[in-house]
């Protein structure tokens, strides 16, 4: 998080005139892959640690000029860039195919178990329906 700052610093200090076109290319290609390294590993647990890594996508994007006081979810949709939160379900999803389709080399049924095809109501889709796991809490479960 704080290197993914540093280098916003940077590209506000060194780059006089920022449009649209320059900002989203400078920020997904330098800023943003520091706030996604090893998401599918560490998600944020907290609400705080959610604000601090969506706090320099903010900074970003009010590094335009024409764009300081329009609401953040419109600077996102005018620059064309996804919420982190989406960037973490996206990657989340893209793990679980891979996982699931055996492109890495570990015991999938291990930590991702398909549910049993008797047990439940087949139906005309896919064949690869996560087994739901049992919680005795409401805090492990989500």
């Amino acid at each position: 998080m704080s290197k993914a700052s540093q280098i916003l610093g940077l590209i506000s200090r060194s780059i006089t005139y920022l449009d649209i076109r320059l900002l989203k290319q400078l920020y997904t290609s330098m800023v943003r892959s520091h706030l996604e390294y090893s998401n599918t590993v560490r998600q944020p647990r907290f609400r705080r640690d959610v604000d601090l890594l969506g706090s320099v996508q903010h900074r970003a994007t009010r590094m335009i000029n024409g764009l300081k006081k329009v609401p953040y979810e419109e600077r996102l949709r005018l620059i064309d860039l996804p919420t982190l939160s989406y960037l973490r379900l996206r990657g989340d999803a893209t793990e679980t195919y891979k996982l699931v389709h055996g492109k890495y080399s570990v015991n999938r049924s291990s930590l991702l178990p398909l549910a049993d095809e008797t047990s439940t109501v087949v139906t005309t889709s896919h064949t690869f329906k996560l087994k739901k796991r049992e919680c005795r809490t409401e805090r492990l479960c989500g």
